[in-house]
């Protein structure tokens, strides 16, 4: 006799069809199964050709050095180009943010990378990476997980240490968590895991079953479960990366074993201070996923968007931490006014000009570095000479001196002609002791311009 078969209740219907029908996850390239032992040396030898010549020009001297230290034996030189060893390695360098490696870019390692070749504990370093990584992050381009905005490694443990176990099986991650698009989904996560665990086995199976069974139009694994089961051993490696979460006998995850005392104050300081920040590229952000002191929080967020001059995101990350509407309409007063300076300066360049004794060319506004975005770039056209100008934007003396001291250092090493200088100049309403003492506190030469639109600018 013919086994009956079940019929889901209604909840469980509509979540197999919402399930089917979005098609975004917490999405992780293939290749990303990586160990200390296996990227530490790569690295190394990458680290020979920092500085040097164009990624493109470098990939097969790259992986014949690899095979050189016998760590590879792939083919450096390919028939039709290029070297697949190289450009596979270099996906995972970026996306951990260890290294800048782009086509037409000299190699950088980042502060992050430097730290994960030389720290006596390099598994702690990928394990601090991991839990800095979001998604949606600039280094990935696949659209599969562009709906989502997250950190994944807070998301887990949050999720795990709520859960009974402290763990989660494959079929739990695959329909439940690796869906979630923002941390405010936590709760209703693990609200759905403990009602799927309260099914009958059978049952179960059949929510499964309903998930997979949905198809769509022009996806080659023909469902999103299918999609998301073949992604599912790259991305638990990689969150296994971080030292609060470990592989499971089921296929999931699980808090590793004494590690959540170490974790809590973490987990705690995220869900206080925690927040997603929109990159507007993928070099903002390595700026900020290759420095390790970068924490993913709203302080972060908001000195982001400042910087960048994004207006909306910024009034919008200062109405979580403002304790008052005047302190709110003051920052949006700033944060307009330095945008107006802004757009003035980069079409009134002789401004700045006419004060430092240059003829200045525009190269570009909130020019990305791996460093973190400049202001403004400008060449003085009568020497070449670069100019690095920043506004005050509200950042404190140290803050702003240190940013365009750091901008300028990244302008001399990467784009700077041989014998061409690289010049500072910082832009603020008001040009105080503090500045002044920032700025003569270093050998670095950076040009202090009080500049108001309706007064006009002085040189200090």
């Amino acid at each position: 006799m013919a086994k009956a078969k079940l019929t889901l209740a209604k909840e469980w219907r509509q979540f197999a069809n919402r399930f089917g029908i979005d098609r975004a996850y917490w999405y992780v390239p293939k290749g990303l199964a990586v160990s200390t032992d296996s990227l530490k040396p790569r690295l190394k030898v990458l680290k020979e050709f920092e500085g040097g010549k164009a990624w493109r020009d470098c990939q097969q001297d790259y992986v014949q050095r690899l095979n050189d230290e016998a760590i590879s034996v792939a083919a450096a030189d390919w028939d039709e180009g290029g070297a697949p060893l190289a450009r596979m390695l270099k996906q995972v360098f970026v996306i951990l943010g260890l290294a800048w490696v782009d086509s037409n870019d000299r190699i950088e390692i980042t502060p992050a990378g430097d730290k994960f070749l030389t720290n006596k504990d390099p598994d702690g370093v990928l394990s601090d990476q991991m839990s800095r990584y979001q998604f949606t992050n600039r280094s990935i381009a696949s659209i599969a997980h562009q709906a989502i905005a997250l950190h994944p490694i807070p998301f887990l443990g949050e999720v795990l240490r709520s859960i009974d176990g402290q763990s989660i099986d494959a079929a739990e991650y695959m329909l439940f968590v690796s869906r979630a698009k923002t941390f405010k989904d936590v709760d209703a996560v693990i609200d759905q895991i403990e009602r799927f665990r309260g099914l009958p086995g059978e049952m179960k199976a059949t929510v499964v079953d309903n998930c997979n069974s949905f198809k769509l139009p022009g996806i080659r694994r023909s469902s999103i479960y299918n999609t998301i089961r073949l992604d599912r051993p790259y991305a638990l490696k990689m969150f296994a990366l971080s030292r609060l979460v470990e592989i499971n006998d089921d296929g999931g995850l699980a808090i590793r074993k004494g590690s959540l005392k170490a974790y809590r104050s973490y987990l705690a300081d995220y869900g206080r201070d925690g927040a997603y920040i929109e990159f507007a590229n993928e070099k903002d952000w390595i700026a900020y996923f290759g420095d390790p002191k970068a924490a993913p929080t709203v302080d972060t967020a908001l000195e982001y968007y400042v910087n960048k001059g994004d207006v909306a995101a910024a009034i919008a990350t200062k109405k979580i931490t403002a304790k008052s509407a005047r302190e709110l309409a003051e920052f949006q007063d700033m944060i307009v006014s330095e945008k107006a300076v802004e757009d003035y300066l980069e079409n009134h360049l002789e401004v700045i000009g006419s004060k430092i004794g240059a003829k200045l060319k525009l190269v570009g506004r909130q020019y990305s570095t791996t460093v973190g975005p400049i202001d403004l770039l400008a060449i003085d056209t009568k020497n070449r000479d670069y100019v690095v100008i920043e506004l005050k934007k509200g950042r404190s003396a140290d803050k702003v001196y240190g940013q365009c001291s750091r901008y300028m250092g990244w302008v001399r090493k990467n784009l700077a002609p041989e014998g061409a200088k690289v010049h500072g100049v910082i832009v603020a309403r008001q040009i105080d002791d503090k500045l002044k003492a920032a700025r003569d506190a270093h050998d670095t030469r950076v040009h202090l311009i009080e500049f108001e639109m309706k007064i006009g600018a002085t040189a200090v």
